[in-house]
């Protein structure tokens, strides 16, 4: 999600800035409306675009931990088992954040859907008819002629008196004809969603001021009167705008729409420009829609459980996190980067939420999350190595797999072989790719506690796991 809003808020900001420094002091409105548009559907939907260009990576041979010879007699063992807490740790935050914007988004939603209510209601209040094969709408509220959808709405004395100018018919029946009420509800709508973005404040208002440019050029080449028209304009202007989804004569900037009725735009810069502007999107599309990747990479994920505050299991003086925390460095050092590449979510003794590691496994996509954890049981003779795939994974089928061939690499004379269990981890679940939890032994066993809190045990159990990862 932050992904998205980075990225898109980029192209949204990136392709603004050049409209306002390059295309909307040329005159080429319906090419402005449609870059416009087409800025917005398309910074929203090119953080969804993804190309892989696969590069050559050199092969390096690997490096083996050297065995390291420890006994039992060395280590400090209590036979007592501490038992530990290994609820999922839960990120109230995030809730709120989402309670929040749906609130939010909620509020304005309503206010939203009301303005289009009162404006359509206005017409089923008031006279109607049809002038140029335009509906209008006579109102009683003094107000200067605007448009929302197909119908024009205006100061019901002003028409019966003929008090308004044929340009402003001309004006307004532009509105309807080139439906820029269209534009506007689809960038309203935006703005509700993404109320958090100021951006789509200022998309909203550069489309409409490109609208009035539209509906100026098109009175000026049906009536051919500039003079008289940007009088009308000047002696029109002090008449606040009755609705901000409406298409209305007092817009803001009225010096601009002045300036722009005698502008000169050259065919060769006009052709330029666009040409630019092409340029300009396409050179987003390349930035964010294409990422270059290692030929035939593999991407392991190490996720060493608990750390920080959360010892997980402990016996005396071993703890679970220091364990695996050791084993997946361990991995990390064996890896000679030969197509494959390990990440380790967690290196040092730091607490990581699982929303926390959820959110950082799916942004890095890999092909497999291997979580190491160690098992402890009050059964001092249950032992063993164990692992887990959630069902709620899409992967669920793979990472079975994955998980049997794990636990038979591990076993040996030392590590009995344990079952592959199914089961709803919120790691597991929740990652966008194949996952598994393996639990290497059980600090509550006095020989897998010997085996794994060993130099030799934890050397012999990374190797392992690495030469499952090459397979």
């Amino acid at each position: 999600m932050i992904d998205f809003l980075i990225k898109s808020s980029i192209s949204l900001l990136a392709l603004l800035i050049f409209y306002h420094l390059i295309l909307e002091k040329e005159k080429m409105f319906h090419f402005n409306r449609y870059f416009l548009l087409v800025s917005l559907l398309f910074s929203l939907a090119v953080p969804f675009t993804s190309f892989e260009i696969e590069q050559d990576i050199p092969i390096i041979t690997n490096k083996i931990i050297p065995q390291q010879v420890i006994t039992a007699d060395n280590l400090s063992i209590q036979t007592e088992v501490t038992n530990i807490n290994t609820l999922e740790q839960i990120n109230y935050w995030l809730p709120l954040l989402w309670l929040t914007y749906v609130v939010i988004t909620l509020v304005l939603s309503f206010r939203f859907i009301r303005n289009i209510y009162i404006i359509i209601s206005k017409a089923k209040a008031s006279k109607v008819i049809t002038h140029k094969n335009t509906k209008i709408v006579l109102l009683a509220e003094d107000t200067l002629p605007y448009t929302f959808w197909d119908t024009i709405y205006m100061n019901r004395n002003d028409y019966e008196n003929r008090e308004i100018e044929q340009e402003l018919f001309t004006h307004e029946i532009a509105h309807v004809k080139q439906k820029h009420t269209l534009d506007v509800i689809l960038v309203e709508v935006l703005k509700t969603l993404f109320w958090f973005n100021p951006i789509f404040i200022f998309y909203k208002k550069a489309i409409q001021l490109n609208h009035e440019f539209l509906a100026d050029q098109n009175v000026i080449a049906v009536h051919r009167d500039l003079t008289f028209y940007q009088s009308l304009l000047l002696n029109k202007i002090s008449i606040s705008k009755p609705f901000s989804l409406a298409s209305n004569l007092n817009f803001l900037a009225t010096k601009k729409r002045l300036i722009m009725m005698t502008k000169i735009t050259s065919k060769s810069r006009t052709t330029a420009i666009k040409f630019l502007a092409v340029f300009g999107v396409l050179a987003i599309f390349l930035l964010f829609s294409f990422k270059p990747v290692q030929l035939d990479k593999k991407t392991i994920v190490i996720d060493a459980g608990h750390g920080g505050m959360d010892s997980g299991a402990q016996i005396g003086a071993e703890q679970e996190k220091k364990i695996v925390e050791s084993i997946a460095n361990k991995i990390s050092l064996l890896n000679g980067k030969d197509k494959i590449e390990i990440i380790l979510l967690r290196k040092d003794d730091s607490f990581i939420a699982q929303s926390e590691r959820v959110s950082e496994i799916n942004k890095i996509n890999p092909s497999l999350v291997i979580s190491l954890h160690i098992n402890t049981s009050k059964n001092i003779n249950e032992n063993g190595v164990n692992a887990y795939a959630s069902k709620q994974n899409v992967f669920y089928e793979k990472s079975l797999e994955s998980a049997k061939k794990l636990v038979d690499e591990i076993s040996n004379e030392k590590l009995a072989k344990g079952e592959v269990k199914e089961a709803n981890f919120f790691v597991l679940r929740n990652s966008k790719c194949p996952a598994l939890l393996v639990e290497i032994g059980y600090l509550s066993n006095e020989n897998d506690r010997n085996y794994i809190t060993s130099q030799n045990g934890q050397n012999e159990i990374a190797n392992k796991i690495f030469e499952f990862i090459k397979k």
